[in-house]
């Protein structure tokens, strides 16, 4: 069956062999308030220059720590399903408003308004959400999950213990014997760590900005994937459509892109809000260089803001018309000899809540081995 003239959603977090793809470092990095969209743009500037891994970027202009980039590179591997991002459920429990206030994914308003109606209707805040649009059934059912697991989840390595240990701070016969006294005591971790002498109290507590800052990042992670579910389902059959391929050889799997151009900024003015939309004409130019046969996968990250910006992206120049959703997505690519160029055009479908003005662009681009 042709695809052309087909609008094709992105297939979301999953990968098409059954093998999870990472969730971009970019994005963990904005999703739990490591790096702003001003540090990622400068960050992103630099690789399409240099070539180098985002992470070597990152520590190079100063935008994060190498205590904390070792601790996000070790949890990266579990934002890559709900259930692994529900596993950093860990400290205080939350209520559920105040949980999507940290996801950014409703605004204070918002969340004023639906309380109010629930004092009047005495219905559930969840389902109220729902109904308002401005949670899917998904969303809510994972989100609550989230919320239960909280304080009452096992040890896990999201927990203060467990951070301190993969960033070097302490050993693990130390968190041992700390963990085999609070079975006696009941003192808090860091409280026993400082008394033994292993840590100092600023360790602990710059550890547990590091700790809610990871566990925003999962929150953030586990809501895209759950509001993307339905389009990974209805994209299944298109991504099966890569036949398979007899491969005799077995070489390692490299894929390089290189931004050529992309745009600085989103520019919404009065007359795309009353359209409800934005065109974005040659928005990106890409060069892309793979020797897998199997092709490569072609990344998706974009960057919603506190204030929602759109709600879908369709993106022309991949043969097909391609539907993003918010979080990150990919675009199985076929291999092709040689370096192959993308000129890549963009409709934003707008939020409701939209405003006029000039935004950082939101679309970030990258490219994995399948």
């Amino acid at each position: 069956m042709s695809l052309r003239n087909r609008t094709v959603p992105a297939v979301q977090e999953g990968h098409p062999r059954g093998r999870p793809v990472k969730r971009p470092l970019g994005q963990v990095l904005l999703d739990g308030g490591f790096a702003t969209p001003s540090d990622l743009d400068r960050a992103l500037e630099e690789r399409a220059r240099t070539n180098d891994l985002l992470e070597e970027i990152v520590l190079r202009l100063g935008i994060i720590d190498p205590w904390e980039l070792e601790s996000i590179l070790s949890i990266q591997g579990d934002l890559t399903t709900i259930e692994g991002a529900i596993q950093a459920a860990v400290g205080t429990r939350k209520l559920l408003g105040e949980l999507l206030l940290d996801a950014r994914r409703i605004t204070a308003d918002q969340l004023e308004q639906a309380l109010r109606e629930q004092e009047k209707t005495g219905e559930k805040l969840g389902e109220i959400l729902v109904r308002r649009g401005l949670l899917t059934d998904a969303e809510r059912d994972a989100v609550l999950v989230f919320q239960k697991r909280q304080g009452e989840g096992p040890a896990s390595k999201f927990c203060l213990g467990e951070i301190l240990v993969a960033t070097g701070q302490i050993t693990r016969e130390q968190l041992d014997r700390a963990l085999a006294k609070q079975r006696v005591n009941r003192k808090r971790i860091g409280e026993l760590l400082v008394e033994a002498g292993h840590v100092h109290p600023h360790q602990v507590e710059r550890t547990l900005k590091l700790q809610r800052k990871i566990v925003t990042a999962a929150l953030v992670a586990m809501l895209a994937m759950a509001g993307s579910a339905g389009a990974q389902e209805a994209s299944r059959p298109v991504t099966s459509a890569n036949s398979k391929i007899d491969v005799t050889a077995r070489v390692q799997a490299r894929v390089m892109l290189k931004v050529v151009r992309r745009s600085r900024e989103l520019v919404i003015t009065d007359s795309d809000i009353t359209q409800g939309y934005v065109d974005v004409p040659a928005a990106s130019s890409l060069e892309v260089r793979n020797n897998d046969p199997r092709g490569y996968l072609l990344v998706f990250e974009v960057l919603n803001g506190p204030v929602p910006l759109f709600e879908t992206i369709l993106v022309r120049g991949l043969g097909s018309e391609v539907q993003i959703g918010l979080g990150s997505g990919w675009v199985p690519q076929p291999f092709t000899r040689g370096v192959r160029s993308f000129e890549l055009s963009y409709r934003f479908i707008l939020h409701k809540d939209a405003r006029p003005g000039s935004y950082a662009w939101p679309v970030l681009l990258s490219a994995n081995p399948i």
